[in-house]
């Protein structure tokens, strides 16, 4: 039995997937049953590494079958499950931040209502800071993060932040869906990058304590706009406002027993006030 390279690596979907993501719709009449051998034998090259794979080549039709987020992820792609359409997309996957070649001219905008949502795009959901200035401008770090490829769209400096958003407008030239909008299901903000059900709950709870207090005549009133974890462990940074000023809070976790956090912060930014001015 002769197989290209090229079908080694071309035929990454098949039996494995449906293992993955068929469960419990064998009774439909479009899965069949098929046959197939075991190759513990066959070894998996990568780009010049060998790939450990969790499962061993499968040989169908004179095709090998491989599990496809593992060889995926290898390729830098992202695998995606979207059970409403019944579809798998694999999509590029770019480094966060793509570097600028050459001397970029940046427009220059302001917050102004920031909102965090999430993005359904191929078959993700990703997390994503948009403002509301002068256009609706999403956060160049979040939209590179769902593959897309920024180089050569027109993009302006957030003047607090100094962080880089594209408007929307530039970014319909790349997309390759219209996205869609939510807020999430749990209640705000949104906390990007965190999977730990207790820490979400530490910030959820430091968030709700924190929405309003007092300090001697004076009332102090917080609207959470987005948290996203940063690279050192068990820090993250909050963007929110606070009686008419934007603020940037860095928090820092300490697991106090198991599963249980208490949140502390250890700087507090303002960066300049919001388009409406409560006083």
């Amino acid at each position: 039995m002769h197989m290209s390279s090229k079908k080694m690596i071309a035929a990454a979907a098949g039996v494995l997937m449906s293992v993955s993501f068929a469960a419990g719709v064998y009774a439909d009449d479009w899965i069949q049953k098929v046959t197939a051998y075991v190759r513990s034998d066959f070894k998996v090259v990568v780009n010049g590494a060998p790939a450990n794979l969790s499962s061993p080549v499968l040989i169908y039709d004179n095709n090998s079958y491989l599990p496809l987020k593992e060889i995926a992820s290898r390729l830098n792609a992202n695998v995606n499950w979207q059970d409403s359409n019944q579809t798998i997309y694999v999509n590029t996957r770019l480094y966060p931040q793509q570097p600028e070649t050459g001397d970029v001219v940046y427009d220059e905008i302001v917050l102004e209502n920031p909102t965090a949502y999430m993005m359904k795009y191929l078959g993700g959901d990703y997390p994503v800071l948009v403002t509301l200035s002068k256009g609706m401008y999403y956060r160049q770090s979040d939209v590179q993060k769902m593959g897309m490829d920024t180089k050569g769209l027109r993009k302006a400096k957030e003047k607090y932040t100094g962080e880089i958003y594209i408007n929307e407008t530039e970014l319909r030239k790349i997309w390759k869906e219209n996205p869609i909008l939510t807020y999430g299901e749990e209640m705000p903000p949104i906390i990007a990058g965190e999977k730990d059900d207790f820490k979400i709950r530490a910030l959820r709870g430091y968030v709700k304590d924190m929405s309003n207090y007092k300090i001697g005549d004076t009332y102090f009133f917080h609207n959470p706009i987005f948290i996203e974890k940063l690279e050192e462990a068990n820090t993250y940074r909050y963007l929110l406002t606070e009686n008419g000023q934007y603020y940037q809070v860095i928090l820092k976790l300490t697991e106090m027993q198991k599963d249980l956090y208490i949140v502390g912060s250890s700087s507090k930014q303002l960066l300049g006030k919001t388009a409406v001015d409560p006083y």
